[in-house]
Formats: C-alpha cells, structure tokens, sequence
C-alpha cells in the first residue's frame, strides 16, 4: 500500500514538472493596443529568430489588433511569407490570394501574384513522372506580373519562373506524350505532342515534339496532317535533326 501512495506521488511530481516544463517553453504572446510600430516588431523578431509558427500566430493577431494600420493591411503578406520560408507552399498561396482578393489595387499586390506563382511552382515535383497539377496555377500568376506589371522590380525574377514552369509543363507533356507513342496509343500521343510544339517554343522539345506528332500521324494514316506537322517542322526549326527523318518517312508513306 504504501508502494503505491509513493508510486501516485512521484507521478503528480512527474505530471506537474512536465507542466511548469511545457508551460514555460512557450510564452503566451502578450500584445498592446496602442502603438502598432511597435507591435509589429514582435513579430518580426519571430520572424528573424526563425520561429515562423509563432510569428503567423503573432500577425494574426495583430491584424486583429490593427486592421486598419499599414501593416494589418500587409500582415496576409507577412503571414504567407512566413509559411513559404517553412515550406509550407500552399498555405503560403492561400495567403498571398486573400491579400490579393482583399486589396487588388494595393502597390505590393505584384509581389502578391509573383510569389503566389512561386509558391505553386515550389510545391510542384521535381519528377516529371509525378502529377504537375500546380504547374498552370503558377504559370497564371507569373504571366499576370508579366501582363500586368512591366513596372514590377519582381519583373526579371518573374520571367526566370516563368520560364522554369512552363519548361516543367512541357517535359511534363512531352513525357506524357511520348509514353502514349511507345505504348502505340497514337491518338492520345499526338495532343501532348502538338502542345509542346505550339505552346512551348522555347521549352527545347518543340521540333522533336513536331516530330513525333508526324510520324505520329502517319501510323494512322493521316498523311495530310504529317505533312502540316513537316512543313512546320521546317519553317520553324531549319536546322533541326529530326527533319530529314520525318521528309524520308513522308516520301515512303505518299509512294
């Protein structure tokens, strides 16, 4: 009995250490009323000391505190790019489209959009083997600073994205594309290809992709839209070393 009484107290003990330990590893975050220049700076030394869990609480709260401040109105800002540097890349998007939805006329909106595509672009897989389903998401958000704002100092990162995503989107189809040709499923192969080759010019796959598309055709039959696929192939891309195969499997496909 008494082994059990000194079992039940050493538990308390246990129990309570384990309380007063979680209780002062985190300190509740206290937050005034009247100065937000102030107020803001808690969360920016969140921010700095890497303790981004605790800063997107800290902003939320203070763009409770100062809806109407210059930094409650940018805090959704502050809230997304503190769950971009943790990874966290779609709740990063969510954060970035409400401030863009709450203030579409705002200076910082560009930024908005920049990093609302680079967010999605972040959360995409590297494998092209692997679903890209962010990919056009990210491409819409680029190509809106692109549009929209030729001013933007975001301007020269945006096009590098850019670039990058609509890339990916082409390897993506291109991939997609040749697997359906292997696989001798022509017809679902030739819209991957001709994606590729119309779309993605810059991508490094067009005139192969033109190229297969071609041949593509021919194993259905389709002698007339090969030849449209090699007359783009040689006005486009001259110098291109699919183009002699594709004339030589024209020229016995019209024999």
């Amino acid at each position: 009995m008494r082994i059990n009484i000194i079992i039940i107290i050493l538990l308390v003990f246990i129990a309570a250490g384990s309380f007063t330990f979680t209780s002062c590893s985190k300190k509740p975050l206290q937050m005034g009323r009247e100065n937000p220049e102030l107020e803001i700076q808690k969360c920016m030394k969140l921010t700095d000391k890497k303790k981004f869990e605790e800063a997107v609480d800290c902003l939320e709260m203070f763009k409770t505190r100062f809806p109407k401040s210059q930094w409650g109105i940018e805090a959704e800002l502050l809230i997304g790019d503190n769950y971009f540097r943790r990874h966290e890349y779609l709740l990063a998007a969510d954060s970035y489209q409400t401030f863009i939805k709450l203030h579409p006329m705002h200076p910082k909106v560009d930024y908005a959009y920049y990093k609302t595509g680079l967010s999605y672009l972040k959360q995409s897989p590297k494998s092209i083997a692997r679903d890209q389903e962010y990919l056009q998401p990210a491409i819409s958000n680029f190509e809106i600073v692109e549009q929209s704002f030729p001013e933007s100092t975001y301007r020269e990162l945006d096009q590098h994205y850019l670039k990058e995503a609509q890339t990916m989107i082409a390897r993506r189809n291109y991939y997609v594309g040749h697997f359906y040709y292997r696989t001798g499923e022509y017809l679902a192969a030739i819209p991957r290809f001709e994606s590729v080759a119309d779309q993605f010019k810059d991508s490094g796959l067009a005139d192969e992709a033109l190229y297969y598309s071609g041949v593509s055709n021919l194993r259905l039959g389709k002698v007339e839209e090969a030849k449209q696929n090699y007359s783009q192939l040689a006005m486009e891309y001259p110098a291109s070393k699919y183009l002699k195969s594709l004339e030589k499997k024209l020229l016995r496909a019209v024999k």
